[in-house]
């Protein structure tokens, strides 16, 4: 609006200058094509601002990706090692006589649980990175829940316990997917401290309520908090909180944007646990 307004100024400088005087009416085409150079300039910088955001989501994606290939890689393991062990025995018990049709409905049984998880997993899979950018109503705990499952093995692989502290289910309106990211990205965080530290005690507790028409959404561990040196530019593009430098800090930074989306805001400080990570959404009227 500003540089509408200035923009219709030079226009009308413009005009009366060239009946005005010569010299200032050279003076005014001047000035208005330094502002056209200037208008240039300014929609460039916001065209490469936008394109390093989408590089930015991309990137983000493709680490969340890799994650989660790698969570899903070591949740098939378990019942593929299962439906290996099933076999060996179900020929073993063929040679020794044993297999009749009450053995055969168990096993059959057995293999249908197995498979069954490893279906759920994949599913989970597919819809976390399904791109979905319709604002729709869902369930916090169910997402969250989501999450949890698809992270489960990797969760247990690292001696990781996550205590969802809250039992009522509460709505809100956005892109279930990028929160799910959101969420991802935080408890990814959580892991890796835990990992750099060597804590030997794992824990993380998630927590949500509804109070004076705020939905606010805590996610703490207990791995010591963040650098004080860093914690006030932790949702900056590239800012790590790994102290080896390693990380690419555009798991938080990305988290930050998607609190913006839900018209929220995601904020960081240090607890006598460790971080905690606090989401505040207001409540959207129906």
């Amino acid at each position: 609006m500003l540089t509408e307004n200035i923009s219709i100024l030079i226009d009308d400088l413009l005009k009366d200058s060239q009946i005005l005087h010569p010299d200032f009416h050279q003076k005014i085409v001047a000035l208005q094509k330094l502002h056209i150079d200037e208008l240039r300039e300014h929609n460039r910088l916001n065209a490469l601002n936008v394109e390093k955001e989408k590089i930015l989501e991309r990137q983000s994606k493709m680490a969340a990706m890799g994650e989660m290939m790698d969570a899903v890689a070591h949740q098939w393991k378990q019942p593929l090692n299962a439906l290996s062990m099933y076999a060996d025995l179900l020929q073993m018990d063929f040679k020794e006589g044993n297999v009749d049709t009450v053995y055969i409905d168990e096993l059959v049984e057995d293999f249908q649980k197995q498979i069954q998880h490893m279906v759920t997993t994949i599913g989970e899979f597919r819809t976390f990175f399904r791109p979905n950018k319709e604002v729709q109503p869902f369930g916090m705990k169910r997402c969250i829940q989501s999450v949890l499952l698809l992270i489960y093995d990797e969760l247990l692989r690292n001696n990781i316990t996550v205590h969802v502290e809250s039992k009522k289910e509460i709505i809100i309106n956005g892109i279930e997917n990028e929160f799910k990211h959101l969420i991802l990205n935080v408890i990814s965080n959580a892991k890796d401290a835990f990992i750099e530290r060597a804590c030997a005690q794992r824990n993380i507790y998630i927590k949500f309520s509804q109070i004076n028409g705020e939905i606010i959404v805590s996610i703490e561990d207990n791995a010591g908090g963040i650098p004080p040196e860093i914690i006030d530019d932790i949702f900056k593009p590239n800012m790590t909180t790994k102290r080896d430098g390693e990380g690419t800090g555009i798991g938080l930074y990305m988290s930050a944007q998607i609190a913006q989306k839900l018209h929220g805001t995601l904020t960081a400080n240090n607890t006598e646990r460790g971080a905690c990570f606090t989401l505040k959404i207001p409540v959207q009227s129906p």
